[in-house]
């Protein structure tokens, strides 16, 4: 907006012209620069692991008894018969257990870094010039002495 001359005049009959110019102040403002998301997923490995395992085996030996040891039996017709004996055969049998072991953690923490930005700006300066056609006018130009 251009400055009007004040025409009424001050005690002396002054006109004033003001003169403006723009005045820089740069500050910040905080805005969003980006995220940064930590997501988990699972992955499936396949691991093969030897297990070493133990079994009992049942040999089987048939031997005729003979001598002394067929008499000192004291095998009579009574004991002939129906029998039976069982034997418990073992064996181990692989059991797969699994437990979650903590391995690692991420930890995420923001810090501080500082930059700086050069920016260029355009500042409006007003001038006054002025052009004295009546030639009774005192001293102009930049070195002329103002009043305060």
């Amino acid at each position: 907006m251009g400055s009007v001359a004040d025409e009424s005049g001050g005690p002396e009959g002054d006109v004033r012209v003001q003169r403006s110019e723009e005045d820089l102040r740069a500050g910040v403002r905080e805005r969003e620069a980006g995220r940064v998301n930590a997501r988990k997923s699972v992955r499936t490995e396949r691991e093969l692991v030897r297990v070493p395992k133990r079994r009992e085996e049942v040999d089987i030996e048939r031997v005729p008894v003979e001598g002394e040891a067929r008499e000192a039996s004291g095998a009579t017709e009574a004991d002939i018969g129906e029998d039976e004996v069982v034997l418990q055969v073992f064996e181990e049998e692989v059991v797969v257990t699994k437990r979650v072991v903590l391995k690692e953690e991420s930890r995420l923490r923001k810090r501080v870094a500082w930059d700086e930005e050069v920016v260029e700006v355009d500042l409006r300066k007003e001038e006054v010039e002025i052009d004295d056609q009546s030639g009774r006018g005192g001293p102009q130009g930049p070195f002329a002495q103002e009043k305060g």
